[in-house]
């Protein structure tokens, strides 16, 4: 079976930076599983994968445009101290997550500004260019219960399916 749309393809992969520092890997967080064509993948990798079949390997190089996005300057602003919880110790370079009206988004501590702080909700790794290794594990075309599912309510941060599978760590 190929990669398409309502497909969905097991993955192992390694994601780095330009330099070639390691950001995520599967054999850390597990083997990843998506639902192909929307938008849940990077779109530069799902591009590469798309017509592939189980045991095809990818080596690529992504601009920013086809990883997470260009940084936008308007994706920083200040704001007041007070909207974080009370016992909030800010340091520069600090990691949030959070939920706005935008959906669920990380930002990051730019500046402090006495009862202000400089944040920068671009994705920390937006404007980076990026390279991807990855093998298809599984491509299996998906169920309507999935592509329903998965459309909707499936964000792989936090994911509560597990992956006891892989004990390669532990």
């Amino acid at each position: 079976m190929k990669v398409g749309d309502n497909t969905i393809v097991t993955l192992e992969y390694v994601l780095m930076d330009n330099s070639g520092e390691i950001l995520e890997s599967s054999k850390e967080d597990g083997e990843y599983e998506y639902l192909h064509g929307i938008g849940e993948m990077l779109p530069g990798v799902e591009k590469v994968l798309i017509g592939l079949e189980k045991g095809a390997s990818i080596d690529i190089v992504i601009p920013p445009e086809e990883g997470f996005g260009i940084k936008s300057e308007e994706m920083i602003f200040e704001v007041d101290k007070d909207i974080f919880p009370e016992e909030t110790v800010f340091e520069k370079g600090m990691e949030f997550d959070i939920e706005d009206d935008d959906g669920e988004n990380i930002i990051t501590i730019v500046e402090l500004r006495g009862e202000k702080v400089l944040i920068d909700k671009n994705h920390p790794l937006a404007g980076e260019t990026l390279k991807v290794q990855a093998e298809i594990l599984d491509v299996r075309k998906a169920e309507d219960w999935e592509i329903e599912h998965w459309g909707h309510h499936h964000h792989h941060e936090g994911c509560d399916h597990d992956h006891e599978h892989d004990n390669s760590n532990h």
